[in-house]
């Protein structure tokens, strides 16, 4: 069980325990103890993924324009290399 699931059930809980009395209350606590566990569960593994170095490639164009992309490799690119564009990637030409 991750911190996120954790602190989901606590943050959920008490704001169950404010709403209604007696069973109602009970009832509040427990569903709101569930669902913060399950949201605080998402965002744990939403903010878990792998990430890696990403690249912004800045490309001078022959009409002067100027186009950014990213991508996640720069391969044996190098300032001021001519490139091609093949769909969203840059390639030295």
């Amino acid at each position: 069980m991750g911190v996120g699931t954790v602190l989901g059930g606590v943050v959920g809980g008490l704001l169950g325990t404010q709403v209604g009395a007696g069973r109602g209350r009970t009832v509040a606590t427990v569903a709101g103890a569930v669902g913060g566990a399950m949201v605080g569960n998402q965002i744990e593994q939403r903010n878990n993924t792998p990430t890696h170095d990403m690249y912004r490639i800045g490309v001078r164009l022959d009409n002067g324009g100027y186009q950014t992309y990213t991508q996640d490799s720069v391969g044996d690119l190098r300032t001021g290399n001519r490139v091609r564009i093949d769909g969203e990637r840059v390639y030295r030409y």
